[in-house]
Order: C-alpha cells, then structure tokens, then sequence
C-alpha cells in the first residue's frame, strides 16, 4: 500500500471538495429525477442510477479524504475517474440528443469535474 506519509493539504481538501459536492449532488439528482428528466431531456432512470453512482462515489471520495494518511494510488485514481468522467461528459453532451438545458448542465459539470480532477492529480504528485 503505498501512502502518502505527511498528506499535502491541497491533496486532502480536493478529496473533500470532491465528496461533500459529489454526495448530497447524488441525493439531489436522484430525488428530483423526475421533475429533472424532460427539462434536461435524460430519462429518469439514467438520473436515477447516476445520483445513486454519485452517493456511492461522493462517500467514498470524502472518506478516503478525511483518512489520516491517503493512499496515493487511489487518490491518483479518484483523479483519473474524474477527468474520464468530464470527457465522458462533453461527448454525452454532443451525441446523446439532450435538450439545450441538458447540454449546458452537463458541459458546465464536466468543466467542474475535470477541474476537480486536475486538481487531485496535481496535488498527488506534490
């Protein structure tokens, strides 16, 4: 296991960015996935099963975040699961037919993501 002895600051605080917006944004996009669904033209079921992704996710991300040492391969890879995410985002955003709403919403969140992600992968090298 290969762990960061004195964890950067930078590096902890990009973690728990990362899970206090991911976790209760899950909450949110699965509670509201049907007044979501047409205004962003996703089916219910795909907001569904990404807001239950991002509680998993976002729990797990400010975990590894508040461990008193991290884990430098999995911070390293809560970073490259970010930035795959934002690309997936923007091509989801060019090819799957959303509304303009739905298009905007998801090209603004996958600039966030691959900034969060950039960030960690930054900071993990620090």
């Amino acid at each position: 296991m290969t762990t960061i002895a004195r964890t950067p600051a930078l590096l902890r605080e990009a973690l728990r960015f990362d899970g206090f917006a991911t976790l209760p944004s899950g909450v949110l996009v699965a509670a509201l996935a049907g007044v979501l669904a047409e205004p962003l033209g996703i089916p219910t079921g795909v907001l569904v099963g990404a807001g239950l992704f991002f509680i998993v996710w976002g729990a797990g991300v400010l975990y590894l975040g508040t461990r008193p040492a991290i884990n430098r391969r999995a911070a390293t890879a809560v970073g490259v699961v970010n930035v795959v995410c934002a690309v997936d985002g923007v091509l989801v955003a060019e090819f799957a037919g959303l509304t303009t709403l739905g298009t905007v919403a998801l090209l603004a969140l996958s600039v966030a993501v691959a900034g969060i992600g950039a960030l960690q992968l930054f900071a993990v090298r620090r």
